[in-house]
């Protein structure tokens, strides 16, 4: 990676991180005032609609993924006349995708009230008409961003510059939180605070049209479309659908066979850590297919080589600090964040240990899943979305009826350990295609790495989840979790120093380069 890639990937990096930390403290702190003002059904509900809402928005899938390949030649040429072909064709596609999911979200807002009926926190059911506009005032917020935010994203994202996007996400991420926070305590009913959250969309994407207008003065988005430039939408579909479908699998097939909406926010819950867990991972991820696709776009094979396996090494490093400690947090947490709640048992061992062995399994293979973005080959890997999808749900539906005839938590275990192979069976399909097609280096080393990750992890919560009581307060639980990722870190960089020495040295070297910058911009900080 040369200086400047280097540097737009820290400044994408960092503000990534700003974003994803804020994203994670916020959504923390938003289940929690559900369930407390609303009560765990309502909460489930939302849970629930949530990932059906991201479903639907799986009408735009590979769109976004292909007009930001397609960019990467035209802006790296200052070809402006092509670059605003192709935003002009990503915008009329946009607007279709959203009058679709805007039909979708209305039909399901008919249906889902007379299939998941629930209570509210004083017991009684909500009308179908409530949980109607409770799934419409939350699908304003996925209309809004097709029709006036996704454009600007694709080309930010195109020309590494994700810290815009991520700084105007976390602006609107506060407002909405703030919301959330302040109208459940003035009284406001739960469809209000969800309207009002949703509306906060609106700030964002008026600051990305101002900065966009002012940044990019050539790119008219109004120009002759270049639908052709956006030919591999349909190869892209396939890894998106299965993306968006894989994170959605476990509430998704839940919410069918146990119809159970307290079960949900248990799902919710134990599932908000391990989003919380890919938040922090993405922070290094962010905008590093974009330099990927720029090195492979120029050819330096080589670069790309080194970088590739930079990466992937720290990827999995920092991985198995992350997973090592959830791995025991997990449980102490959701027990202690639940203290006080009556109406449902949140302190499921079991859902918190396959919900972490499930984000495990899904981001082990994440370096190769962002290869395929950057080369832009989804053709070739349109069979391992199917046999993935095809597993999860064929395994996931049948462990989970099975699980159902000894209770609600035994069948949420089922579809767990379905998504966790259909995790596995694509990671094997991208073992085999991606070292060969696009990385060009020995696929015995990214096994090496994905198993070194998996026994790391197994290494750092074994001596804790076998001896050591968990805490029974939140300070106790800071404390624990301090001591746990520094032994964590320690036990991970050993690890890697034993196992993948030349990348490690080669990431060290790299940091310290990035240093050197910093301190030569910054003579007073010397």
């Amino acid at each position: 990676m040369s200086s400047s890639r280097t540097v737009r990937f820290v400044q994408n990096m960092a503000c990534t991180a700003a974003y994803q930390i804020t994203a994670m403290i916020m959504g923390f702190i938003t289940p929690r005032l559900m369930i407390l003002y609303y009560g765990s059904e309502v909460n489930g509900l939302i849970v629930s609609v949530t990932e059906f809402l991201t479903y639907f928005k799986m009408v735009e899938a590979g769109l976004a993924a292909a007009a930001i390949a397609a960019l990467y030649k035209p802006l790296a040429d200052g070809d402006k006349d092509v670059v605003s072909g192709i935003v002009s064709a990503a915008r009329l596609f946009y607007r279709k995708a959203g009058f679709l999911f805007c039909g979708l979200t209305v039909l399901f807002a008919i249906v889902y009230p007379f299939v998941v009926p629930v209570c509210d926190i004083n017991g009684l059911q909500m009308s179908a008409l409530s949980e109607m506009l409770l799934i419409l005032s939350m699908g304003i917020a996925g209309a809004l961003e097709f029709f006036t935010l996704s454009r600007y994203r694709v080309l930010l994202t195109a020309d590494q510059k994700t810290y815009v996007v991520s700084l105007t996400s976390m602006s609107s991420l506060l407002l909405s939180t703030a919301l959330i926070v302040v109208l459940p305590y003035l009284g406001a009913e739960v469809t209000v605070v969800r309207l009002a959250a949703s509306l906060t969309i609106l700030l964002r994407s008026v600051i990305l049209s101002r900065y966009t207008a002012k940044r990019y003065p050539d790119v008219n988005p109004e120009a002759k479309p270049d639908r052709s430039a956006l030919g591999k939408r349909w190869d892209a579909l396939y890894v998106e659908l299965t993306e968006v479908f894989q994170q959605g699998a476990g509430v998704i097939l839940t919410s069918l066979i146990t119809r159970d909406a307290s079960i949900l926010s248990v799902y919710g819950l134990y599932h908000m850590v391990t989003v919380g867990l890919w938040g922090i991972l993405k922070m290094g991820t962010t905008g590093i297919y974009s330099i990927f696709g720029n090195l492979l776009v120029s050819g330096d094979k080589p670069g790309f080589q080194k970088a590739y396996r930079d990466f992937e090494c720290l990827y999995h490093t920092v991985g198995s600090v992350l997973f090592g400690a959830a791995a025991v947090l997990i449980v102490p947490f959701v027990t202690l964040y639940t203290h006080g709640v009556e109406d449902v048992n949140y302190t499921v061992p079991a859902i918190g240990l396959l919900m972490i062995v499930e984000a495990l399994s899904n981001q082990c293979k994440m370096p190769m899943d962002l290869m395929i973005s950057s080369s832009g080959m989804f053709r070739e890997v349109r069979w391992h979305c199917v046999a993935q999808v095809a597993t999860t749900v064929v395994l996931g539906t049948a462990l989970g009826i099975a699980g159902l005839s000894y209770g609600v938590e035994a069948s949420v275990c089922g579809v767990l350990l379905g998504v966790i192979l259909g995790n596995l069976v694509r990671a094997a399909f991208q073992l085999r295609f991606v070292p060969k097609s696009i990385t060009g280096l020995p696929w015995k080393d990214s096994l090496r790495r994905m198993l070194r990750l998996a026994l790391t992890v197994a290494v750092i919560a074994a001596p804790f989840l076998l001896w050591v009581s968990p805490p029974r307060r939140f300070y106790t639980w800071v404390m624990y979790a301090v001591v746990l990722v520094i032994y964590a870190s320690v036990v991970s960089l050993a690890s890697a120093w034993l196992f993948d020495r030349e990348a490690l040295r080669s990431l060290l070297g790299r940091v310290g380069f990035m240093v050197g910058n910093i301190t030569k911009k910054n003579p007073a900080s010397r």
